[in-house]
């Protein structure tokens, strides 16, 4: 497990937050000759969370690629003397060095994760601080998602991602200044360990600093007391439970208490959904139902790169209203704030990891990728450190049903075994609940070896997506052909088809805008031709839509509902 205390920042009687949301000093390094861990030139401003693709409009800004620098300055109360003082960032794209009143504080590795560091020693107390952050996007072979830097005619440097999406750039997600006390929790882990419409048993474990007793209450939502327990690891029996389902997400609170010889020192709130998830036989189950997921891809051509809050808001109703009842985000992790949505809307979420462009320097396509010296010397660890860190912040999260640990691996063979094996075992190791784990692919099933395959139960696959514009009758007899092949040969594992034209044919302009009635006729006939063989197919699961298939409002409503 992770050791960076990941709980969500809150203020109480024992904590303290200070939100840094709002405009900071910023400036371009284009020739990474600046020296501004004491202070950013006064010359501009952005607004902090954004990605620097949402703030800027000329193509050089919006596509820069380098080093930048960010400082806010913020006073700290010297009531804060004798705390851990913690700061936070939920996305910086990519990496970061963090300094604190002109002395280093710490360091950030990871486009997609979230960061705590401490900065206790750093703080002047009683007076103004000043915090600087040094930000670079470059891309490399061996980060997570991966890629190149490029320098064109002119000059310019220039990111070449090995993956269909944006990765935002600069800090694009909340930043947050807390403190802990010194005894404390550090972590909180539940699962729902049985489950009835008469009784739940909710087990919880508790990680705490110091030698302190840890108690805990479950209310529900009215602030009444359900359930009470004692110790770091324990039981709590739930009597006639509102269960968390989809469109229903009903979350309990999980009051959890550290004191030390009669008085307390720590107490958190977590909330909780008490629902169960699993694949058995191939089928996909939601607190002992079987479920078949129903979903639009959450991406760039619904919200902005950096986190907006109000318009998945927006998106999560829609789908609902249209009958669906899953996202996913086509290997981008998808941030806390939006988590929080989808855990109160009873939405159900695929959790991606951002392991995209895998690709060894000197790989030929008839190599195994994977079982590459530079894959598994540099980027396993990698990839293994990002997989317990984004499961440690996003575990507790009931809408989560999956985690999805590679997108669109290159290979699949024989020799690749031990890689998808590895990643596996980290994401095992990392969730107590033990959630089905899943990959998102583009191979055929002829085309792999099928023991990439052993840990992982849920496959999403992108098999159709270049060829969405195709002729539907070829479409549909090439997919259904595939699909009985996966039937026959991997009965066991649960499929989730993805349809639509993929991100990197709509942004060559191959891919249709629905811009008259005979393109959208056309278009929904497609998927609602497709979505009726679909259903018919016991190994299908679910389906995800993305690009101009997700806009089809009508023809979704009708098929969802």
């Amino acid at each position: 497990m992770s050791t960076m205390e990941l709980l969500q920042p809150v203020a109480n009687v024992f904590r303290d937050s200070i939100d840094l949301r709002g405009n900071w000093f910023f400036a371009f390094d284009k020739s990474k000759d600046k020296t501004y861990e004491t202070g950013v030139a006064r010359q501009m401003s952005v607004p902090v969370p954004a990605a620097l693709q949402d703030v800027f409009v000329s193509p050089g800004e919006r596509s820069y690629c380098g080093t930048m620098w960010y400082e806010r300055n913020i006073y700290i109360s010297k009531r804060w003397l004798g705390l851990d003082v913690f700061l936070r960032f939920d996305g910086i794209g990519n990496r970061a060095v963090v300094y604190v009143n002109g002395m280093e504080a710490g360091r950030h590795e990871g486009a997609f994760i979230s960061t705590v560091i401490n900065v206790t020693r750093q703080l002047r107390y009683g007076e103004e601080n000043r915090i600087v952050v040094k930000v670079n996007n470059e891309l490399s072979a061996y980060t997570l998602p991966a890629g190149q830097v490029a320098t064109s005619p002119k000059g310019r440097r220039i990111n070449q991602p090995n993956f269909d999406y944006d990765v935002p750039t600069g800090i694009y997600g909340n930043v947050t200044l807390y403190t802990v006390p010194t005894t404390r929790l550090t972590d909180i882990m539940v699962q729902t360990e049985a489950l009835s419409q008469e009784e739940a048993i909710v087990q919880y474990m508790a990680h705490v600093q110091g030698n302190c007793l840890v108690t805990a209450t479950l209310r529900d939502r009215e602030g009444r007391i359900v359930a009470t327990g004692v110790g770091g690891n324990a039981k709590l029996t739930v009597e006639n439970p509102h269960i968390w389902t989809v469109g229903d997400g009903y979350l309990y609170t999980l009051e959890v208490e550290v004191s030390r010889l009669g008085k307390k020192h720590d107490i958190y709130h977590q909330r909780i959904g008490i629902r169960t998830v699993a694949v058995e036989g191939g089928n996909l189950m939601l607190n002992g139902a079987i479920v078949r997921l129903k979903g639009i891809e959450l991406g760039p051509s619904n919200l902005t790169l950096s986190s907006n809050p109000i318009q998945a808001k927006q998106q999560l109703q829609k789908l609902l209203e249209l009958g669906g009842n899953c996202i996913f985000s086509s290997g981008r992790p998808i941030s806390p704030d939006v988590l929080q949505l989808t855990d109160e809307a009873g939405i159900l979420v695929v959790a991606e990891m951002p392991a995209a462009g895998l690709v060894a320097k000197d790989w030929q396509p008839s190599e195994a990728n994977f079982n590459k010296t530079d894959i598994k010397s540099r980027l396993l660890d990698t990839h293994k450190d990002t997989i317990d860190s984004l499961i440690t912040r996003d575990k507790n999260h009931p809408s989560v049903i999956s985690w999805s640990l590679l997108y669109n691996p290159v290979t699949m063979m024989k020799e690749d075994e031990i890689y998808y094996s590895e990643i596996a075992e980290a994401a095992r190791q990392s969730d107590w609940e033990k959630r089905p784990l899943a990959l998102t692919m583009t191979q055929s099933l002829g085309d792999i070896w099928v023991g990439t395959l052993k840990a992982y139960s849920l496959l999403i696959l992108k098999n159709w997506t270049k060829q969405w514009h195709a002729d539907v009758e070829l479409l549909q007899s090439t997919m259904y052909k595939e699909l009985v092949d996966w039937e026959a040969k991997q009965p066991d594992k649960a499929l989730a088809v993805v349809m639509g034209c993929d991100s990197a044919t709509e942004q060559s302009g191959i891919g249709q805008m629905i811009t008259s009635y005979a393109v959208y006729r056309e278009a929904s006939e497609k998927v609602q031709e497709l979505l009726t063989m679909l259903s018919s197919m016991p190994n299908v699961q679910g389906h995800f839509l993305q690009g101009e298939a997700a806009e089809l409002a009508e023809t979704l409503k009708k098929n969802w509902k």
